[in-house]
């Protein structure tokens, strides 16, 4: 057998290494999962109320939907103590959902 003449040399060995961590970051980035765009705690009012309009039978739509204007008003209050989230008031197993605030209004 002969010699290897395709050897790494130590620029194509960090060309190598670049690419490689270059390729794994990519990658890595892709698979993370994204987070929900932060809203104001009325813009989130209102999606929970559209959810409501959507998911919830008319028989409990009014109920959801003083849950949702009352999860506002909780939102803005906490939002002015510096806990950003609003919560989701609809029932489910586990904990709830939060969804991040920017703004307090």
């Amino acid at each position: 057998m002969g010699s290897v003449t395709n050897s790494l040399t130590p620029a194509r060995s960090r060309r190598l290494a670049a690419a490689v961590l270059i390729t794994a970051v990519m990658m890595a980035a892709g698979m993370l999962p994204r987070a929900a765009e932060a809203k104001s705690c009325s813009q989130q009012g209102e999606e929970c109320r559209a959810l409501a309009r959507s998911k919830v039978s008319a028989q409990y739509f009014d109920r959801y939907v003083n849950r949702c204007f009352a999860e506002t008003n909780a939102c803005i209050a906490r939002c002015k103590t510096g806990v950003k989230v609003f919560v989701d008031v609809f029932d489910g197993s586990g904990s709830a959902q939060q969804y991040p605030i920017d703004e307090c209004r």
